[in-house]
Parts: C-alpha cells; structure tokens; sequence
C-alpha cells in the first residue's frame, strides 16, 4: 500500500508540473466612441448633374470594438495568446461582425502571429501624430466630408487587410526590429478565385498571394525621441487580377519636451491589370501635436494623389488640413474635438468637392 501511494503521489506531482502554465482565460476589453459632428459640403458637388447628392449638414457617428483577449504563460518562458475583436458602432458600416482574429506566440526570439489582422508593415509603421480620435489617415474625415470618389492613398501600407496570414517580428536589437508577413489569398476563406472578398473591397481586390516586410528604428538621443520605419508590400494577381501591386512607405516621428513632429509618405505602383490600378499613385502626411499632463492638440495636413478611373485623363487629389485636440476626463475617458477642411479635385468630372469644412466633439472609451 505504501508503495501505491508513493506512486501515486509522484505521478500527481507529474501531472501537476505538466499543468504548471494556466490554460488562456479570456478576459473583456476593447473601445467605444460617439460623436456629434456637422459639415458644409461644397454646393457645386451637393447638386451634381442637377440633382441633390444628399449630404447632410448634421449627423451622429461612432465606431467601437470589443476585444476577447487571453494569453497564457508557459514552462518554457514561452507566451500563447489570443485575440478576437467584435466590431460595433456606425463606422463600420455592417461590413464586419469580426474585425480581427488571431493568435500569437512570443518570446526571447520574437513574435509570431497566425490569422486574421493587419501586416508588419501596417502595425510597424510610423505615422503623423494626432490628438483626436478622427484620424486625418484614415476613414474618419470621409465619414462626415463626403468625396466624390473612393480611391484614396492614406499611408496605411498593404493591399492584404485583415485577410488571414502568418507574420513574425524579431525582437528588439539596440532598438532595431524587423518583420514579415505572408497572405496566401485575399479571400478569407483561402480561395483566390472569384470576387474580391474582404470587409473592404476598397482597399483589398483578388489576388493570389501578398508579402509584407517591414523595418522601424526607436532610440532617445539625450532629450529627443526617435523612431523611423520603412516597409515594403507587393500583391500578386489572381485568378481575376492578373497583375501585380507594389507599395512603400516611409515615416520619422520625432518627440522632445512634450512635442511631436512627424509624418509618412507612401507610394503604390499598380498595373491595370492588378487590380489596385485606381490607386497608382502617392499620398504623404504631416503633424505637430502637443502634449502636456491630461490635454493634447494637434495640427495636420493630408495629400494624395491616384490615377483614379485610368480610361479618363488626370488624376484624383485630396488635400485635408485639421486641428484636433483631446482631454483626459479620467482613467480611459477621453473628450475629443477635430475642425477639418477638404479639397476633393476629381478628374475628368468637374463634380469636385472644394470647400468642405466640418467638425466634430465627441467621447472616447477605452475599457
């Protein structure tokens, strides 16, 4: 008997040194965000052709997420997590239940993700800063100043979206990283025949196979702050798009005694047959924002330029300056405001959109 027990003991303590790691528990968190805004539009482009294009002076929009998020920590140093995140709010259109979801395995020898989410090169890159929430580089702004056209270079790099993938970085060396990412198919299915399937037909057409590589560059020089990246991502046709797409992109930002200065410049090479032909062009960024205790405000400005429809001669530009400011109520609750002007120059048409100008005042959440 006392042999069975001593057995029995040591294979329990086997047992419990194998379950040493706590399996992943997710836990809740995430972002909401409401805001009033108002805007004038242009009245050449509100009456286009002679008919009233139905802008509105006055909305309310919005744009959350709730993330379903764990890791698990195991005997080997190794870390196992997870992370799905469930879009809400206007923004998102009814496009997307499920904006992004992938696991992820780091340690001392990097990081490596596997699913659905942005490339490397996208969540590596430096960009202008900006105290609002309603980002001059992004979706925001079109949301409440209408353009009479949907191509647009933001600097954003990649054509894969969240389409699934595998990525890894490097860890930091004397604050030096790299990274790649590969995506077998723009279908998040994995099937690269048919239409263009993502939640942004926009930004992502068919196509066979996407790589992204990426470099960022962060130290402090005495009392200023710098981080630089670069990245580079090219999509190759399939079985509709048989062309091919390239972008790169360059960002610095620059910090010292509450300041930051920077900017990006992105440029996408694209043939008529790639699918992405719209885009053939650049777009660039630059900002200035100040940061003291709970305030911050900013000041920025937007260009870009595409082929747009490439049957009509000329190209499509965007110009967009914003001021944009924050403060902090309390831990996770933001007040935000943003007063914007835009110039759409579309080609071809003369149905632009000169003198739009609008703003918005808002709350943003993080739990």
């Amino acid at each position: 008997m006392k042999k069975i027990l001593i057995g029995t003991t040591a294979l329990l303590a086997a047992a419990t040194a194998a379950q040493a790691s706590e399996p992943v528990k997710l836990q809740l968190g995430g972002f909401m965000e409401y805001y009033v805004t108002g805007a004038k539009q242009d009245g050449d482009f509100s009456t286009a052709n002679g008919a009233n294009v139905g802008t509105n002076n006055f909305d309310v929009q919005g744009e959350g997420e709730i993330y379903f998020k764990g890791s698990t920590v195991l005997d080997n140093g190794m870390t196992i997590g997870v992370m799905v995140q469930l879009e809400n709010g206007t923004d998102n259109n009814g496009t997307d239940t499920i904006d992004e979801s992938y696991l992820y395995i780091s340690g001392k020898y990097g990081k490596l993700t596997l699913g659905s989410t942005d490339n490397v090169a996208y969540l590596m890159r430096a960009t202008a800063p900006n105290a609002a929430y309603t980002e001059v580089d992004d979706t925001a702004i079109p949301n409440y100043l209408i353009r009479p056209f949907d191509d647009d270079n933001i600097t954003d790099m990649g054509f894969d979206g969240d389409a699934n993938k595998i990525s890894y970085m490097t860890p930091k060396f004397y604050g030096l990283q790299a990274g790649v990412s590969y995506t077998g198919s723009g279908n998040a299915g994995g099937d690269d025949s048919g239409v263009a399937a993502s939640e942004s037909v926009a930004k992502v057409a068919d196509f066979d196979e996407a790589y992204a590589f990426s470099v960022s560059y962060e130290r402090e020089i005495g009392p200023v702050g710098l981080l630089t990246t670069a990245g580079y991502t090219v999509a190759n046709g399939g079985a509709i798009n048989s062309g091919k797409a390239e972008d790169w992109a360059f960002g610095l930002n620059l910090t010292y005694a509450g300041f930051t200065l920077g900017g990006a410049y992105r440029g996408v090479s694209a043939n008529d047959d790639s699918g992405f032909a719209a885009y053939d062009g650049y777009g660039w960024d630059v900002g200035l924002m100040y940061a003291e205790g709970p305030y911050a405000v900013s000041l920025n400005y937007r260009q870009s330029i595409t082929a747009g429809d490439t049957t009509v001669a000329g190209d499509n530009q965007i110009d967009t300056y914003a001021i944009g400011a924050k403060y902090t109520l309390g831990a996770g609750v933001d007040l935000f405001g943003q007063l914007a002007y835009a110039s759409y120059d579309q080609e071809g048409t003369g149905v632009d959109n000169k003198g739009a100008y609008g703003g918005v005042v808002g709350i943003h959440l993080d739990f």
